[in-house]
């Protein structure tokens, strides 16, 4: 899983805040980042919680689950279209 840094993510918001014409103080920017950042750090443990803590029929199955999660968060996170 590829991770960003927190100004990686100051960045994404600055660029999100510019392309919609929303303006944000630095501030704001700066907590809107920290959680974003925070949840990227909870969410490998939650990755694995959820491999080892949910069976599936078979090995392929499981799989295919990983994957429709993975995309599905991906398309709420903004970094696919939905």
């Amino acid at each position: 899983m590829s991770t960003m840094t927190l100004t990686g993510y100051e960045n994404r918001v600055n660029e999100y805040a510019l392309a919609t014409g929303r303006p944000i103080k630095a501030s704001a920017v700066k907590a809107i980042a920290k959680k974003l950042h925070a949840r990227q750090a909870r969410m490998s443990d939650l990755d694995l919680e959820r491999v080892f803590m949910h069976s599936d029929a078979t090995p392929p199955q499981a799989f295919k689950n990983i994957q429709r999660n993975d995309l599905n968060a991906a398309r709420r996170l903004g970094l696919v279209a939905a």
